[in-house]
């Protein structure tokens, strides 16, 4: 969710500044003690995502994208197409949910280990050229087949990191009201923590983060005190006016698995 995003990325920020005194907690959490104190507590307000018309924006993009995949050896099938395996008959043969493999560098060509790397039940395999052996694959990045010296054992899953040359990426937006609690045992302390974020982020204009286009003060509370479970803290409200964007890159053309349907054909 875009929201969850916005959280994630101010708390980066927030951490990234030289705080003093330094808050014990950065996140969504609230405080339940004092000895959790100071902290610096996060959330959204009032959020909108307007809209970009029909279909959206999405663009094809080449290069070269780092993905994830995890394959379960008990039930070796695509996500929503349960019927068809990525595994062959003899165990040996494991398709990937992708094709289009490339380098690191986003170049075609044979892939090495730094493009590939691949582990069964947790034991890494070593990437060959020719014919693999035990613990080994070899690999077919057009088609994203791999092929092990030995069959694949009948649990466990098989985790692949590699590399698609193109994918889709689409952008998702929202805006609208960041809220910061900033709370401490003493007034003072509450003071020089939120006045170091302030001054941190710059106080007209804070520092941008990967994916806001704005972000900017629109409130800065007085220091009072804390509700339960905290009541003896310290606490003030600074708000922020923001606009979010943020990319989702998914490998929709990257080439993905062939199946061969039977086609019946009649002429008339």
């Amino acid at each position: 969710m875009t929201e969850n995003s916005v959280l994630s990325t101010f708390e980066t920020l927030l951490a990234g500044l030289s705080l003093a005194p330094a808050p014990k907690s950065i996140g969504v959490i609230d405080p339940a003690a004092v000895e959790e104190l100071p902290a610096l507590v996060l959330s959204v307000e009032g959020a909108s995502r307007p809209g970009d018309g029909l279909g959206g924006r999405s663009a094809l993009m080449t290069g070269a994208l780092a993905w994830h995949a995890e394959i379960d050896l008990a039930n070796p099938v695509l996500p929503g197409e349960p019927g068809f395996s990525l595994l062959s008959p003899d165990r040996k043969t494991l398709t990937l949910p992708h094709g289009g493999l490339v380098t690191a560098a986003g170049a075609p060509g044979p892939l090495t280990a730094p493009d590939l790397a691949v582990k069964v039940k947790g034991v890494s395999q070593n990437l060959v050229q020719g014919v693999p052996g035990p613990n080994s694959f070899s690999a077919d990045g057009a088609t994203g087949t791999l092929t092990f010296g030995t069959a694949l054992p009948p649990d466990g899953k098989v985790e692949a990191d590699y590399f698609l040359g193109q994918w889709e990426q689409r952008s998702a937006r929202c805006s609208g009201v960041l809220r910061l609690n900033v709370l401490a045992a003493d007034a003072a302390a509450v003071r020089d923590l939120s006045d170091g974020v302030l001054q941190g982020l710059g106080l007209s204009g804070p520092a941008k983060a990967a994916g806001f286009a704005q972000l900017a003060v629109s409130d800065i509370g007085s220091i009072g005190l804390a509700a339960a479970p905290v009541a003896a803290a310290r606490l003030r409200v600074v708000r922020f006016r923001f606009e979010f964007e943020l990319e989702i890159n998914q490998p929709d053309s990257s080439g993905g698995i062939i199946r061969r349907i039977p086609i019946n054909a009649f002429v008339s």
